[in-house]
């Protein structure tokens, strides 16, 4: 199965390869590494290896596990990723680099704060809900499409988008589901800047290739640099 290096250099090989090839141009795409259930060492392995950005499902997990720390030592920008609840908008704000799952209660949050200064959290991503499931957070394609033409000002808090596909989706359903949501995330950079509206987060350790092909710069993966998860491992 190899080591979480090999694992990291080989999913990165194929995701550069690929996000190169859709692109027509040098680059390669964000590799967030999902740490969730992951013990320090494990993460330290990674960053050792390359690692720049790691994703963190949730916040008392993160700050038990003190992967802030790491923010000074290596430079890592540690992202949240998991559902949110209104109750934990500050504290999430407050120790978290970028907050990728950014639903609209957050972002109107956002949008009416005047002093900053307490919040570390300075990029955020709203959450597409591309499969309309009740048990995610998030907006549904619609939502999205209805705020932005009415000028919804709190958009502009956006750098972009995510989404997580339903589980049981077939690879042709991700595929109309990545493509839907390509087309939106370019609609949104057409009407905010494209210079501000610059993240498309799609894909996870099974299906990136399939959302990078499709249009993501950003991709979550966990079991394809880690392998499986095990809840003992925290």
């Amino acid at each position: 199965m190899g080591s979480i290096a090999e694992r990291l250099a080989e999913v990165r090989e194929r995701a550069c390869l690929l996000y190169r090839r859709a692109a027509g141009q040098p680059g390669e795409p964000h590799i967030v590494c999902v740490t969730k259930t992951q013990p320090l060492p494990r993460i330290l392995e990674a960053i050792d290896a390359g690692a720049t950005e790691i994703g963190e499902n949730y916040l008392q997990e993160a700050i038990r596990k003190n992967v802030f720390a790491l923010r000074e030592s290596h430079g890592l920008t540690v992202r949240y990723i998991g559902r949110l609840q209104s109750n934990k908008y500050n504290a999430i704000l407050q120790v978290f680099d970028a907050v990728d799952s950014a639903d609209s209660g957050l972002l109107e949050r956002l949008y009416g704060i005047q002093d900053r200064g307490a919040q570390k959290a300075c990029t955020f991503l709203l959450e597409v809900n591309a499969g309309e499931e009740s048990q995610k957070g998030g907006l549904t394609m619609p939502q999205i499409r209805e705020l932005a033409a009415a000028g919804t000002p709190w958009l502009r808090e956006i750098s972009g988008l995510m989404t997580v596909v339903p589980l049981q989706a077939t690879m042709q359903m991700r595929a109309r589901i990545y493509q839907s949501v390509s087309v939106l995330f370019h609609e949104l950079a057409s009407d905010l800047g494209s210079s501000r509206v610059t993240l498309l987060s799609m894909g996870t350790s099974d299906d990136f290739e399939l959302a990078i092909e499709h249009g993501s710069n950003m991709i979550r993966i966990g079991t394809g640099i880690f392998g499986p998860r095990s809840l003992s491992q925290v």
